[in-house]
């Protein structure tokens, strides 16, 4: 209690409540399993219905081919009638003429058919766990806002914030998850796209850091690139050199750029994409509400370009350090909960492209002599409703990345004891110092160790990593975005010329 205060009472008391509350009510099944409807193809007997339906209104006044027409379908049936356990496993392939009506069922998503889908169980559990951390968080800085004005003391600032381990802990559950994609992807041909945008994100992240001072507002070569001061005897000249720890930290800040955008490549691209699959289905409204709904869109896709802004420094040149990082934290949590908020029209015009892998199913057949067949037909369909779990994950994931980043930069920026490391090294430390000195008759460096920590790990220091992980987060989730929204704008408009000169 005297290093958490009522901190760890308010955590499991949260947490205790969410778990019994999740078997009821559940904030991933909420969004996913109400108010969004999916496309199921019609049964293989339903087919062969329909195609018979088809033959029996062409074929009225021809009884003799008619009769040739429908004995081509009669074998299942007739098995069916002899064995009915052996017909259930044989899988049935048969062609379906273009001409057939068939009509794609619309249901309703509910949580007895999603849970089969792949990696949607890991999407409810990591909803609700980051839901219940985003709660702790909030209780917390209340808790710690509100503590001092009933004691009239500081004995709240001995207190570690609690919340941090627990968004640490989503933090690494949703880069886990997003790694999982990336592991999948690279099984494919598409997934050597994560690896080459990378490697050109870590060289993007090199040149970025060495212009940093210029254009934009990372302060990492004030904060770690010291510099040291060397004098040339020859004609006394001043020769500069940046620390060690500075090219140290560039290395390191580049290689979690490079994670960054191996693992929000895909999301990012499958934004732009429902991106352009939204402003497709709403571009000839007219109505009130739908106009408002496509501006709300349209927000939704432009406002991490104008958070991105936020570090150049012509713009805020003029704003002191505390007003743009307010700005900077009431921007990311509006962004994030615009994006929950549009959480289902961006996944059912995700749901409602089985329709247009129908339509496509049929415009192929037209240009090669490829037969539909029920199983195409149905795979096509299912292939959407079963890839939900990573499209779900991939919308979300990121945004909660962000959130958790912008939470700890709130954190590091206004408290100034939550990675206390004391000034003075522990005893234990201190007498296996003396013992290393005394056996070796060296210097020890422990001590020296222990100070260079102390800085290394001080709040301002963390602040500039956050704020930059937070600018590249931005950055690279936009360029890839705008860069899906025009690379599907300009497949469409090939695919829409091709087919018309065909």
């Amino acid at each position: 209690m005297a290093i958490f205060g009522l901190q760890i009472v308010i955590s499991l008391v949260v947490f205790c409540f969410l778990t019994k509350l999740t078997k009821y009510y559940s904030f991933g099944r909420w969004l996913l399993c109400k108010g969004l409807f999916r496309y199921w193809p019609p049964t293989n007997d339903e087919f062969k219905q329909l195609i018979k339906q088809r033959y029996t209104k062409e074929l009225t006044n021809k009884s003799k081919k008619q009769s040739n027409i429908l004995k081509s379908y009669p074998k299942t049936s007739s098995m069916n009638n002899h064995n009915n356990n052996d017909s259930s496993n044989i899988i049935e392939e048969f062609p379906i003429p273009t001409d057939t009506s068939i009509e794609l069922k619309l249901i309703p998503l509910n949580h007895r058919d999603v849970i089969q889908v792949k990696y949607i169980d890991e999407f409810f559990s990591l909803v609700d766990f980051i839901s219940g951390s985003i709660i702790i968080f909030l209780l917390t800085e209340f808790y710690l806002y509100i503590i001092p004005l009933i004691r009239q003391n500081t004995e709240h600032l001995n207190e570690l914030n609690l919340s941090i381990f627990w968004c640490f802990i989503s933090l690494l559950l949703a880069l886990i998850i997003l790694t999982k994609f990336v592991r999948e992807y690279l099984k494919v041909d598409e997934g050597i796209l994560c690896i080459i945008f990378g490697a050109l994100s870590f060289l993007l992240a090199l040149c970025l850091q060495y212009i940093d001072e210029k254009f934009f507002d990372f302060n990492l070569k004030k904060t770690y690139g010291n510099l040291t001061i060397i004098y040339n005897d020859d004609n006394d000249e001043e020769i500069n050199y940046f620390d060690r720890r500075f090219i140290y930290i560039v290395m390191l800040l580049a290689f979690l750029n490079a994670y960054q955008t191996i693992i929000l490549f895909f999301p990012a691209f499958r934004f732009g994409q429902l991106q352009y699959l939204l402003l497709i289905k709403n571009k000839n409204e007219k109505n009130l509400k739908k106009i408002f709904f496509f501006i709300l869109t349209l927000i939704n896709f432009i406002l991490p370009i104008f958070i991105c802004l936020l570090w150049f420094k012509p713009i805020i040149e003029h704003f002191n350090q505390d007003q743009i990082l307010k700005l900077k934290i009431f921007s990311i949590i509006f962004g994030i909960l615009l994006r929950i908020c549009l959480f289902k029209p961006y996944i059912q015009v995700y749901l409602d492209t089985a329709f247009d892998r129908v339509k496509i199913l049929y415009d192929q057949q037209q240009l090669t002599t490829t037969r539909i067949t029920n199983l195409s037909y149905q795979r096509n369909v299912t292939s959407i409703f079963l890839y939900l779990g990573v499209v779900v994950s991939q919308y979300i994931l990121p945004g909660f990345i962000q959130l958790i980043l912008c939470f700890y930069l709130k954190v590091f920026s206004y408290n100034q004891n939550d990675l206390p490391i004391n000034s003075v090294p522990p005893k234990w430390l201190q007498n296996f110092d003396d013992y290393m000195m005394n056996s070796n008759n060296t210097n020890s460096s422990l001590i020296l160790t222990w100070n260079e920590m102390r800085t290394l790990f001080n709040n301002q220091h963390i602040t500039v990593i956050l704020s930059y992980l937070l600018f590249w987060h931005h950055t690279i989730f936009c360029l890839i975005s705008c860069g899906s929204l025009i690379y599907n704008t300009y497949i469409q408009r090939e695919q829409h010329i091709n087919i018309k000169n065909d």
